[in-house]
């Protein structure tokens, strides 16, 4: 047996087997419990800025260290 599913003929959806043959699930982009992404806020931009430059100034400084050594 190979690890991989069946698939139909139009390969977007699995062969069901078994006793729940009939149970299909909806696609998740149906799914009313699943929240639509929101962007990320104001706060997080300037963390992830300030990340990134902290790791910028780090990757710099030792750069120069092993420059100077």
């Amino acid at each position: 047996m190979s690890d991989q599913p069946e698939v139909d003929d139009r390969h977007d959806s699995l062969v069901v087997e078994g006793d729940d043959v009939e149970h299909v699930l909806p696609p998740t982009e149906l799914d009313p419990f699943t929240p639509e992404p929101e962007p990320p806020g104001r706060k997080a931009r300037v963390a992830l800025a300030l990340a990134l430059l902290v790791i910028v100034l780090v990757l710099i400084a030792v750069g120069v260290y092993a420059a100077t050594r």
